[in-house]
């Protein structure tokens, strides 16, 4: 039953700072992807799980600090901090949801076998950039 009443969150972020921080997420995404596509094989190797395991666990304090150093460099504080997480995700998750689709085309150099391993590791960063937002200082 809809009562006709809306409610419109206004953003706390400018425009151009919005602005900003797309372009700063999608910046580490590319730059990210073209990492993943020299060295993915590498790093992500599903016979060498310690490698997997360390790429995975070092990936948490990364991305927490990346998250908290883009905040700082911006000046954002507070809730703001919320919104600035989404914006930094969002561009990254909009191109690995093309780069996981056509995985073996736009990094053929890894193994079919690494794309799990891969869309684990997209989905472990953008969460903790996420949570980053939330619950960092």
């Amino acid at each position: 039953m809809a009562t006709g009443s809306q409610v419109f969150v206004r953003s706390r972020l400018s425009r151009s700072e919005t602005r900003v921080l797309l372009g700063v997420g999608l910046a580490i995404a590319l730059l990210a992807g073209l990492v993943f596509r020299i060295v993915g094989h590498l790093v992500l190797d599903p016979a060498n799980p310690l490698v997997v395991g360390v790429i995975f666990v070092l990936t948490v304090p990364l991305m927490w600090g990346l998250a908290v150093g883009v905040f700082r460099w911006r000046g954002i504080e507070g809730v703001e901090r919320r919104e600035g997480a989404v914006l930094l995700v969002v561009p990254g998750m909009l191109v690995d949801a093309f780069s996981t689709a056509l995985f073996s085309v736009v990094y053929p150099n890894m193994s079919l076998a690494a794309a799990g391993l891969f869309g684990g590791l997209l989905l472990l960063a953008y969460a903790t950039v996420l949570v980053a937002g939330f619950f960092s200082r």
